[in-house]
């Protein structure tokens, strides 16, 4: 099935639904957005926050979200998507770990060179893990005296104690490593099987299959190239996948969609204006599509240098402006609808004209 007549207005407005942005969709709690989303992108804690803030039904705080990952264990924090930091709900980490690790990118050279390891101690660092790290955390310094004392490599402190924790990532990739409790201000990790008491592995093809699915109705219609990029996954098994699911799937202009959505996109919605925080998963999910997301030529006032994404002014799905503080800048003068909208749900924020 292919074709649907349907515009980008339409699209952008379903996927404001789609992602619990919708004042009558929320989310039941923390875990429903995470899944929903394919992830909450974590890097900045208080970003993330936010995001989950502005999705779940009564809100979420940083102690409703703190006891999903570390009381009940429903919330896994984790380096997934693009190898950033995620929140991911605990029982798909096998599906996610089962993707990820077809990821061989630590295993060539130049990687290797930029981060300082060689081939050997990578390979010697992945086998010593299931010895030094199960359910117990261990902050980086203990974790890396560990893998130190069972490797026969004494140099391995500085790679292993970096603080954006590349070395560490192929390990999460294979599910050997996720984020644990904070120890006062040091971050903690733990194995992933026994800290969660249960894993159930998955087969390669399916877990692909059915991140697939998962992105295609968040953030679709979206093409192979584009979920590829936006996941980190080889092009060659993202379009094996899209030739699997070409039965369940609908091409619309700009990609596909699962078929079972596609009915949607066409309803009627309500007009909506949102403050979205910095690397809010609507945004990052819309990078590859800006020139259909955004109002003007404007790319780079959002996704800034260093990988910053700025937080956003969504209206009806459309990116419009950016802010920061007290401040909204638009790309163009704002209709008093909108403006009204603005001074109605946050009356602190002011507009530069």
């Amino acid at each position: 099935m292919s074709g649907r007549a349907v515009t980008w207005d339409q699209i952008l407005r379903w996927r404001i639904e789609r992602q619990f942005l919708d004042a009558g969709e929320r989310a039941k709690d923390a875990v429903a957005v995470a899944r929903r989303l394919s992830g909450v992108h974590a890097q900045l804690a208080a970003s993330a926050l936010t995001a989950l803030d502005l999705r779940v039904a009564g809100g979420a705080t940083a102690e409703s979200v703190d006891a999903e990952l570390w009381d009940r264990k429903r919330l896994v924090k984790t380096w997934a998507a693009r190898g950033t930091l995620h929140l991911l709900p605990a029982a798909d980490l096998p599906t996610w770990v089962a993707a990820m690790s077809t990821r061989t990118r630590e295993t060539t050279g130049a990687w290797l060179r930029y981060h300082g390891v060689s081939a050997e101690q990578m390979a010697d660092i992945i086998a010593a893990m299931p010895d030094v790290l199960g359910g117990e955390p261990l902050t980086r310094e203990e974790l890396a005296d560990a893998i130190i004392k069972a490797t026969p490599h004494k140099d391995l402190r500085e790679p292993l104690t970096q603080g954006f924790g590349a070395v560490l990532k192929p390990l999460a990739f294979r599910g050997l490593l996720c984020s644990g409790p904070p120890r006062g201000r040091n971050v903690t990790f733990v194995a992933p099987r026994p800290w969660l008491d249960g894993w159930d592995e998955v087969e390669t093809d399916e877990a692909i299959d059915t991140l697939t699915l998962a992105y295609l109705g968040t953030y679709g219609p979206s093409t192979a190239d584009e979920f590829s990029r936006w996941f980190d996954l080889k092009p060659a098994l993202v379009k094996k996948s899209f030739a699997r699911l070409a039965d369940r799937l609908v091409e619309l202009e700009g990609g596909a969609l699962p078929a079972e959505l596609a009915g949607e996109v066409a309803r009627k919605r309500p007009a909506s204006v949102h403050l979205l925080p910095a690397f809010d998963p609507y945004t990052v999910g819309s990078l590859r599509q800006l020139d259909r997301v955004m109002s003007g030529e404007h790319k780079a006032k959002v996704s800034r240098p260093q990988g910053w994404i700025s937080p956003a002014l969504v209206v009806d799905g459309r990116i419009e402006g950016v802010w920061e503080g007290d401040t909204v800048t638009p790309f163009a003068p704002l209709g008093r609808s909108v403006r009204s909208a603005l001074a109605k749900g946050f009356p602190e924020i002011s507009v530069a004209d």
